[in-house]
């Protein structure tokens, strides 16, 4: 019985690796490991400097609620901009508020609260 390829599509990592293992000789076949592992090393370096970066940016974040929250207490009159470097990229908020734009800041802070929990349904 002769084995059927399989598509492109159908085929796994595991499966294109051992097709492309199988035609070379043993020192090509270690070199083309060894890429493989340094690539494996890379693609964990770059998962964890994402991780970092989302748990500073939303350490921020909290941190620009917390501010919020105090000038509100205290000022009638403020305009915060702030930019995160989070896992997928950056992110600007401006809140601002003055005696007839409350309103703004509720929906800034709103935006804040949403821009949050979009990345942490992204990143899952």
């Amino acid at each position: 019985m002769v084995p059927q390829k399989q598509s492109l599509f159908h085929m796994t990592a595991e499966d294109i690796v051992d097709n492309a293992l199988q035609n070379l000789d043993e020192q090509q076949a270690r070199e083309v490991t060894k890429k493989a592992a340094d690539e494996v090393v890379k693609i964990a370096v770059e998962k964890r400097k994402a991780e970092y970066r989302s748990d500073r940016a939303q350490e921020e974040m909290r941190n620009l609620i917390n501010n919020v929250n105090l000038l509100d207490e205290k000022v009638n009159d403020y305009k915060i901009n702030s930019t995160f470097e989070t896992a997928t990229g950056t992110t600007s908020v401006e809140i601002k508020k003055s005696k007839s734009n409350t309103i703004i800041l509720i929906v800034a802070v709103a935006i804040l609260v949403l821009l949050v929990l979009l990345f942490f349904l992204t990143r899952a």
